[in-house]
């Protein structure tokens, strides 16, 4: 008879748990964007061709512009379309939990010597889990994490066994990256900074030689080179070419990046602080190690330093590109914990107690299993679900008075990609889509922005001559924790005054030239007399 192994077992059931942990997070929300992702989706379909002209904005209506996620807006129409909402959520919690397992993998077999460290795998992998689930869900962005990581696996495999072959799959990666996300300049940054790495790493180990011939140049670092070269260059064969970086470009102007929340710093309001948690770890093992290496003259490995300190700064800068960190650090942080504890040794002096934590942790990981299950929301359609946070009620309205169709509409920006879906036929005068389009010489969220500018609210209204416009009217408020009180000076009475200022919606109450004409717990109608 075959002896269980025990290692397996936790390993099935940690990311059976995972799985239904990111299966209840997703179907707990609706992504704000989704809806523009499926009507883009549904368009390319529809058109058999990506789009290049805006027209679900009247404002940007006719402009060029450029879907830098169309493939995965195809793969997600298609699934929602034939498999329905529950497909939709299976296929992105499977990416991540792909990620999960091949991160597990990969470590194990480039960074630990032996099969052992499963505990610190299995346990930052569920704190790594926790601090990105805010990113996480029915998310585009996630195809980036899974990719960031087939990156490094071909990168590390080819620094171990030097063979050409390996390298070969840059290309398919990089040309179904740049159709699938932004995210692939990342890529592009981490082939060409590890080849400066290696560089500086082969220049000082010729210095240290104290050799007279100091030859810089290594055929394996060449080979990558050409290799980096040709998958940076395929990526303007996608089918927007040229574009695409045009597109990307426009992304200098970083007015986004404080205003949309999940472009804020990690340890901005609300603090996410798993994502705190977390990063910290990094920056204690990456202190330690520099210590370690200096007291017992050890090499410090340049190409890990580096790119961990780089992406901590991105993480640091904006929250979103905090799963990006836990990808590039996680190898240094399990290395580092399992050569410096060694579980066997201890719980084998326990083995009766053993015996009873394997049982109690099985037990322990079927109940939270059944706990998530039963937690999961299960909905065929999220756009009729999620009264609270999306203007159903008001988008029946509207449907219901074509009287009004004629009139140009201001929408919440938050609400665009809702109503993309929803009233496709109602053209809108923003969405999720292009924040930082060149617009009245700063970015179209910035001329968003000043709808809500006291001092210019009239002046915009009968800039753009609009008539009809939709707000969000439902009160919010925060609670803080008595850490964030008492250590980290919140004022929660101030910062809810602050949040629910809105000078659009006092405006247009008190102004006789406007009026209400639909209202209910979440949103308004305004039109103008």
């Amino acid at each position: 008879m075959k002896k269980i192994n025990f290692q397996k077992i936790i390993q099935i059931l940690f990311y059976t748990l995972v799985f239904c942990y990111l299966l209840a997070h997703s179907y707990g929300y609706l992504d704000p964007d989704l809806g523009w992702h499926l009507k883009v989706g549904e368009q390319i379909i529809n058109e058999k061709a990506v789009p290049t002209y805006e027209y679900y904005n009247w404002t940007l209506e006719g402009k060029k512009w450029v879907d830098h996620e169309w493939l995965i807006n195809v793969i997600t129409f298609l699934l929602y379309k034939n498999f329905g909402y529950l497909a939709v959520n299976i296929f992105f919690a499977l990416i991540i939990l792909l990620t999960l397992i091949l991160l597990n993998l990969f470590v194990q077999k480039y960074f630990l010597k032996e099969k052992k460290g499963l505990f610190f795998i299995l346990f930052f992998q569920a704190i790594g889990v926790l601090a990105m689930i805010p990113h996480l869900g029915v998310r585009m962005q996630e195809i980036t994490v899974l990719n960031l990581l087939l990156l490094l696996i071909i990168i590390y495999n080819y620094e171990k066994h030097k063979k050409t072959k390996i390298l070969f799959w840059l290309l398919p990666l990089f040309y179904f990256w740049a159709c699938l996300h932004a995210g692939f300049l990342i890529g592009i940054f981490i082939i060409f900074f590890w080849i400066v790495i290696k560089l500086i790493k082969t220049v000082i180990d010729k210095l240290k030689s104290k050799s007279r011939l100091i030859q810089i140049r290594d055929n394996s670092q060449l080979t990558f080179f050409y290799f980096a070269f040709f998958s940076a260059l395929i990526t303007f064969f996608t089918p927007y070419g040229f574009k695409l970086y045009e597109f990307l470009f426009d992304y200098k102007n970083a007015f986004y990046q404080t205003h949309i929340q999940e472009w804020l710093p990690f340890f901005s309001f609300p603090i996410l602080y798993w994502q705190l948690l977390y990063t910290a770890f990094i920056a204690i093992v990456i202190i330690l190690s520099i210590v370690d290496a200096i007291k017992k003259e050890k090499k410090i490995i340049l190409w890990d330093l580096l790119i961990s300190l780089f992406f901590i700064f991105l993480a640091f800068k904006s929250r979103r590109h905090f799963p990006l960190l836990f990808i590039i650090s996680f190898p240094m942080l399990i290395t580092f914990f399992v050569d410096s504890f060694d579980f066997k040794e201890i719980f084998k002096k326990f083995p009766k107690q053993l015996f009873l934590v394997k049982s109690y942790l099985i037990i322990g990981f079927l109940l939270i299993i059944l706990n998530q299950l039963i937690k999961i929301n299960f909905t065929s359609d999220p756009f009729l679900s999620f009264n609270n946070n999306y203007p159903q009620k008001a988008v029946v309205f509207l449907k219901n008075n074509p009287q009004y169709n004629n009139l140009k509409f201001f929408n919440p920006y938050g609400w665009g990609g809702y109503m993309i879906w929803t009233i496709p036929e109602r053209k809108l005068f923003i969405d999720g889509r292009l924040p930082q389009y060149p617009f009245a010489k700063h970015t179209f969220l910035e001329e968003d922005y000043e709808f809500f500018d006291k001092e210019k609210i009239e002046k915009k209204l009968n800039e753009y001559d609009i008539k009809l416009v939709l707000l969000d009217i439902k009160e919010k408020k925060y609670k803080f924790n008595w850490f964030e009180e008492y250590f980290l000076g919140f004022n929660e009475d101030e910062i809810n005054k602050n949040i629910n200022k809105n000078h659009l919606r006092d405006y247009l109450n008190n102004s006789k030239e406007w009026g209400k004409i639909y209202i209910d717990k979440l949103s308004a109608i305004y039109v103008k007399k």
